[in-house]
């Protein structure tokens, strides 16, 4: 009997055995069939598949106004059409510091980080990745170190003839046709000339209150005696049809120079100015054919309100500086209102904003090769419809932050350090000065998200469309996580897991109440949903649920987790992990953006042709970005 029992007890032993051991050959050889069907052969050893990270900012405010900012991180232009995506959210306080922890693609280089109070009180600023981090100062640095940017020194000019001397000589129409004899000379009536004046060495003239000077003919004003002037000082100087001429040589104490006063009107149809030095505190007015043009060596000074219109309507490229390399650059000083009513190109020059100066350049602003900014004060601006920077445009150590506001901010990778990004504002045009602030500011931010792709291999089979399940998760904003079930491709019942304790325990997500993904849709178990076309939208009003974490700093990037719990028909479960170890085939994947996953049966390489290489190690990580 004891002999009976014992091999009855063997045979029990064994049947089990056997059992466990036909179980671990079956997931064993699953897992060897995926393998060697995956889309990547020759894995490359230290490929972990991860796409995302987890990024630090450390952001500093000194406005030295003693209120608590919100401070938003976003991964791209704000203001573009289409917005960008918001990567996190803190509070501030006036004088204090923060480091902001949050995920992000491993490809993303530079962040916009906005400083706001109210939906009227706001700008941005881009910060560039440095040593593994982001950093950003708004106001003055903490430290007081010359990062701070210290209040610059501009330069400014006094042009010598901005009073009209004493015992000036009065002139009229047969007096203009050509002043070459040195000495001073001031209109004071109307007068109307139907040809071209020249101005000689040593000659300067004065329009003076009462006079004007209205040029009829194609003849112009020229400027180019040295130590000559023109000094509209209360009157008006009218130039329909010809241009204002300015050319010296390079040197500055002989230059030609042209004032006009508070009390002066200028309007002219074209300028081209070499070598001078060009000052306005009044009302200059360009209705042009050809442009205004800032050769070599021009000193420009805008005090009042320049504004340069198009004859032809368009968008012509209007305000233009041409310093060849190699000559004296120029520098345009504004610290009032420049209006340009069409495209802009800047090169070879230095660009000095102080007070409330500001540029509105109606059409495109070109910023080629060399030019600098330098600013003071926070109430300027530059506004632009679109900018396009060159990487030779810079903003010098020392200076304010350059203020900008445009609907296309052109390559960000070329945003030079120091700039504040203010978009869009509202423009009340006076005569020099402008009144402009921020518009109602739209507080609903796009949320940041990282698409999680499973691939479900029970039964040994897989297509590798990673779209088994697919679930938007968001960054942490407001100590919370907000997961979407996005789509649902396999034919088994599925649970959604996630640990907060990097993977130390696992708690079942509710999506409308369900843990089976197909009963969180309302379809059966055999049902598949949105894999017949990829889902991008994050706010498509599918399932979803909140995961509530203890501070804004939890990162899944880096020490969190999200798997699959998979049961067929036949009981067998399975868990699929979204971490795969180096060198090893992966079940699911984390895309760091709202991801196009390939619809079902369509291999993952066949829809994303760089994927294979970046298996290997030869490609890059952000494949995900190509698609057939």
């Amino acid at each position: 009997m004891k002999k009976s029992l014992s091999i009855l007890l063997f045979a029990v032993l064994a049947s089990g055995c056997m059992k466990r051991e036909n179980l671990y050959d079956e997931e064993r050889a699953a897992e060897e069939e995926a393998k060697k069907n995956f889309p990547v052969q020759n894995i490359d050893p230290e490929q972990d598949w991860n796409m995302g990270t987890s990024r630090s900012l450390n952001v500093s405010v000194n406005e030295k106004t003693g209120e608590t900012y919100t401070i938003k991180v976003y991964d791209g232009y704000p203001f573009a059409a289409g917005g960008a995506c918001l990567l996190a959210k803190e509070v501030v306080k006036d004088g204090g510091m923060k480091t902001i922890k949050f995920d992000a693609p491993a490809i993303l280089k530079r962040v916009y980080v906005m400083r706001r109070l109210t939906s009227t009180d706001y700008y941005v600023k881009a910060a560039d990745l440095r040593d593994g981090q982001f950093e950003v100062i708004f106001g003055e640095s903490l430290s007081g170190a010359a990062g701070a940017r210290s209040v610059a020194k501009a330069m400014a000019f006094s042009p010598r003839y901005r009073e009209c001397p004493a015992g000036a000589e009065e002139v009229e129409e047969q007096d203009l046709k050509n002043l070459n004899k040195a000495g001073n000379y001031v209109i004071r009536t109307e007068v109307t000339v139907d040809e071209g004046v020249k101005i000689g060495n040593d000659v300067h003239l004065y329009i003076a209150e009462g006079g004007a000077l209205v040029m009829t003919g194609t003849g112009g004003l020229r400027i180019d005696g040295k130590n000559s002037s023109v000094s509209v000082l209360e009157g008006r100087l009218e130039i329909p049809r010809a241009d204002l001429e300015m050319n010296g040589s390079n040197g500055n104490n002989e230059n030609p120079q042209f004032y006009c006063g508070e009390e002066g009107i200028v309007s002219v149809e074209d300028v081209d100015l070499k070598a001078c030095v060009w000052m306005n505190d009044g009302m200059f007015t360009a209705l042009t054919d050809d442009g205004f043009e800032m050769g070599h060596g021009v000193q420009l000074q805008n005090n009042c309100r320049l504004e340069i219109k198009s004859k032809k309507g368009g968008k012509d490229d209007i305000l233009r500086t041409a310093a060849d390399k190699g000559a004296a650059y120029s520098v345009f000083n504004n610290q009032g209102y420049v209006v340009v009513d069409g495209d802009a190109s800047w090169e070879n020059i230095y660009v000095n904003l102080a007070g409330e100066g500001v540029f509105h350049i109606k059409g495109e602003l070109d910023l080629e090769d060399n030019v600098t900014f330098s600013v003071i004060g926070a109430n300027t601006l530059i506004k632009a419809g679109e900018m396009d920077w060159s990487e030779e445009v810079t903003v010098s150590e020392g200076s304010s932050s350059l203020r900008v506001a445009c609907g296309d901010i052109g390559d960000e990778d070329n945003l030079p350090d120091h700039v504040e990004i203010v978009n869009p504002f509202l423009i009340d045009e006076g005569e020099c000065t402008v009144a402009h602030g921020n518009a109602e500011e739209d507080d609903k931010d796009k949320l940041a998200v990282a698409t999680f792709g499973f691939e479900d291999i029970i039964g040994g089979t897989t297509d590798y469309d990673f779209n088994d399940v697919v679930l938007h998760v968001t960054n942490v904003i407001d100590n919370k996580i907000k997961v979407i079930l996005v789509a649902a491709g396999a034919t088994n019942a599925i649970t959604v897991q996630y640990s907060l304790d990097n993977g130390a325990g696992y708690t079942d997500l509710l999506f409308n109440g369900e843990q089976e993904v197909h009963a969180a849709f309302g379809v059966p178990v055999t049902q598949m949903k949105n894999t017949d076309r990829p889902v991008i939208d994050t706010d498509a009003g599918f399932p979803s649920c909140m995961i509530p974490v203890s501070d804004n700093d939890f990162s899944f990037a880096a020490n969190g987790r999200i798997r699959i719990h998979v049961t067929n028909e036949e009981g067998k479960s399975h868990l699929v992990e979204s971490h795969t170890a180096a060198g090893g085939v992966p079940y699911a994947l984390c895309v760091p953006v709202a991801w196009s996953y390939p619809v079902e049966h369509q291999r993952i390489d066949a829809k994303f042709p760089q994927f294979e290489e970046w298996g290997q190690g030869i490609g890059s990580e952000d494949w995900y970005k190509t698609e057939l």
